[in-house]
């Protein structure tokens, strides 16, 4: 696949049309996801294909931004083994997913959940595995929200207005995001590019967040990348570890495909970065 076309042209779509996919694609998807890269090795995910309006009808007052969820044709719904680190890996296979519909032609959201007994209830699922993403498939009515970019390598990445449309909200410049060896310390683009590090940085830039909050923050501290996470209470936030999971995966696959094969740690860095105290340190990529 062409990871930098699919993050570059990546959209979030809630209206689609009332026309299902084909079975020989999400058998595609399911087979794509049982055998691709894991941010975690060794964590069984598994995933199920609810079809139809009666998964909309079940989902309501379960899932969706104020229980109201996506009319789609299908839902991919991932199960997980609880391990630790497993709702990052639920963000990285979800978006892993999401990419991999993008490339077959169809459409995508994730869509949130408090409760994963209930959704597991409402659409009969038996399982000893926890439902750890929802993501409604399709194909879209009306385009949906989609990352306004034009940059490609060797353009101005850091002056690049980039927005997600329809929400108003621009991207954090580089400067803001990427730190040299301590928080605050911001790096420059000619920096990230000495250390061929520019394209990383410029996808991650572009990762998808809850409400677009991009929370990350990243520090280069000589062979390691590490990430932070703004969140006061990262340790009992989906949202967070999910965004976590998802931003690792934009940085990983373009390291994955320019450079080398990208593997994330999480042992404790016993090391000060002077970091902000609303962020957390959760993970990080040796380089």
């Amino acid at each position: 696949m062409d990871y930098k076309s699919l993050i570059a042209n990546g959209r979030s779509v809630r209206d689609f049309k009332d026309m299902p996919v084909e079975t020989a694609k999400l058998l595609e998807v399911e087979k794509f996801i049982l055998k691709c890269k894991k941010l975690v090795a060794d964590i069984a995910v598994e995933s199920r294909f609810i079809e139809g309006e009666e998964a909309y009808k079940r989902l309501y007052g379960v899932a969706g931004y104020n229980g109201v969820a996506v009319k789609a044709p299908t839902y991919l719904v991932l199960l997980s083994e609880n391990k630790d680190h497993y709702i990052e890996n639920a963000g990285y296979v979800g978006e892993r997913a999401v990419l991999k519909t993008r490339d077959l032609g169809l459409n995508s959201c994730w869509v949130t959940f408090n409760d994963q007994d209930a959704v597991k209830k409402a659409l009969g699922i038996e399982s000893d595995k926890e439902v750890v993403a929802l993501i409604a498939m399709g194909y879209a009515a009306n385009g949906g929200v989609k990352v306004e970019t034009s940059v490609k390598t060797g353009d101005n990445y850091s002056k690049a207005d980039i927005k997600v449309e329809g929400t108003g909200s621009s991207r954090i410049a580089l400067e803001e995001m990427v730190f040299i060896d301590e928080w605050n310390n911001n790096a420059t683009v000619e920096v990230l590019e000495e250390r061929a590090l520019l394209d990383a940085f410029s996808y991650a830039r572009l990762a998808p967040s809850a409400l677009n909050k991009q929370p990350w923050r990243f520090i280069v501290d000589g062979g390691k990348v590490v990430l932070a996470i703004d969140s006061e209470n990262y340790s009992g936030s989906y949202i967070n570890k999910i965004d976590a999971g998802i931003v690792m995966l934009y940085f990983g696959v373009i390291l994955d495909v320019t450079m080398f094969d990208s593997k994330w740690g999480f042992d404790n860095l016993d090391k000060d970065y002077k970091i902000s105290s609303n962020y957390k340190v959760v993970g990080y990529c040796n380089i």
